[in-house]
């Protein structure tokens, strides 16, 4: 069951820099690194005007973009200095990098275990270097190998990316992909659908009747074979997309999943406090100015009681933890609690939903489809 009062809480730092765009990406970023020595100066500033925002100790340190392994290792201690001026540090224990697997070199690795990160999230994507090239990623499947045998040598916590349901997959390629992961020492997998997005390169082909998306049957059924063969190779499958040995579910990820707070440092970042969503513009340039006139800049969002309720549902039952019918009634009120009662009768009777005793949850086997089922339970 969820707490009330939330024990931990995570800092996501968003680095908006990439050497590449891949096809299916929107997230924000820039494919010049010009800016990179200003945009740290004015991280930095935003760090120490951010610093009343967490009541709670900070738990997590997620380094994500963008592509952060773009930072060199005294950036990167830069970084971590200033936030350990600022924030009480001291019962972090995750701290990761998202990194692309040809900027892990063996110094590169090396020289990052000179600073505090102790956990790689490795963008692998795929092990077909033909659908690396189709991505437009600036790896190859060998680099990818290499850079997670070096990482776990050397001591990393290691994830993982993989995307299925690419134009055209077969559960045969998909297959091929899955084995890999057995054969390598990460803890960690996180196995995305492919979605298109407004404003990416993908989105164009696709409206242009260049590319073709995967149907959803199908990319349903990659998803269900994915969950059989991880779940039987070791894996728990606690998150819909999210896959973990026993013991290493990502803490800091499991924060937003959680209802827990978070505060969110860089170009687009969100921030979390259970009361109020705040969001930082998504533009390097305007960034940096704002810091360098010491404002902060982002838009803030006051979120009214059915918002926070949905906002619970949205994110609790896209795990196997669920959610917790006494919490909903402690935290948002007996109308809310009698409303989930009300909409979540008939989807039990169906068995789309699932309760032991306090919890309710997904079954797995319809994940595929759980945006829909939990937009259905929504207060509007």
């Amino acid at each position: 069951m969820l707490l009330l009062q939330p024990i931990m809480a995570g800092i996501y730092i968003h680095i908006p820099f990439c050497k590449k765009a891949c096809v299916y990406c929107d997230f924000h970023f820039s494919t010049s690194l010009d800016a990179k020595n200003n945009f740290l100066t004015a991280l930095k500033s935003e760090i120490q005007l951010r610093q009343n925002y967490l009541s709670e100790k900070v738990h997590t340190v997620y380094f994500g973009g963008g592509t952060p392994s773009v930072l060199t290792a005294p950036e990167i201690n830069g970084v971590f200095d200033e936030l350990q001026k600022v924030f009480n540090l001291t019962s972090v224990t995750e701290i990761t990098l998202e990194a692309n697997p040809d900027d892990l070199s063996k110094p590169y690795l090396e020289a990052l275990k000179q600073t505090p990160v102790n956990r790689l999230s490795v963008g692998v994507q795929s092990f077909r270097n033909e659908r690396l090239s189709w991505m437009n990623r600036t790896h190859t499947a060998a680099q990818s190998i290499s850079a997670i045998e070096h990482a776990a040598a050397l001591g990393f916590n290691l994830s993982m990316d993989l995307i299925f349901s690419l134009p055209e997959m077969t559960p045969t390629e998909w297959n091929e992909q899955l084995q890999m992961v057995t054969t390598l020492p990460i803890n960690h997998l996180s196995a995305y659908g492919l979605t298109v997005e407004k404003g990416t390169l993908l989105f164009n082909r696709v409206k242009s009747n260049q590319e073709n998306e995967l149907p959803d049957d199908l990319a349903q059924d990659l998803f269900l074979q994915g969950d059989a063969f991880l779940t039987q190779a070791g894996f728990e499958h606690y998150e819909i997309s999210n896959y973990a040995k026993p013991g290493f579910r990502a803490q800091h990820n499991s924060n937003y999943w959680y209802y827990k707070p978070y505060l969110g440092l860089g170009p687009s970042a969100h921030s979390f406090n259970l009361h109020q969503r705040q969001w930082n513009v998504s533009n390097n340039a305007l960034y940096i100015k704002s810091l360098s006139d010491h404002k902060l800049p982002l838009t803030s969002e006051d979120l009214t009681a059915t918002e926070k309720f949905n906002e619970y549902l949205m994110v609790g039952l896209r795990t196997k933890n669920g959610i917790s019918m006494s919490f909903i009634e402690e935290f948002f009120g007996k109308t809310y609690a009698i409303h989930f009662i009300k909409e979540a009768f008939k989807p039990l009777q169906k068995k789309i939903l699932q309760k032991q005793d306090d919890v309710i949850s997904i079954p797995v086997t319809h994940w595929f489809m759980a945006d829909k089922i939990i937009s259905d339970l929504f207060y509007i």
